[in-house]
């Protein structure tokens, strides 16, 4: 199996001192020997931190954290 994807995040608001960042993380799962995709699934997510750096990574963070809850299971099957 090859795990591939794509992840973005963006400047979503600021309220006072708080900002939020919005992400998505897309995954497809692939089989090798034969190029079928056995799994593709996406998330979007949200972070807020005083800094829009962390609250961008924290939102990428929170999507592969519920991404993976999702499909960790299916693959193991």
């Amino acid at each position: 199996m090859e795990i591939t994807g794509d992840a973005f995040s963006a400047f979503g608001m600021q309220k006072g001192n708080l900002i939020s960042c919005k992400s998505r993380v897309e995954l497809k799962v692939r089989e090798v020997a034969t190029g079928n995709i056995l799994l593709q699934d996406r998330q979007t997510s949200v972070g807020v931190d005083v800094a829009e750096q962390t609250a961008a990574k924290t939102a990428l963070q929170n999507a592969a954290g519920e991404l993976a809850e999702r499909i960790v299971p299916k693959l193991g099957k």
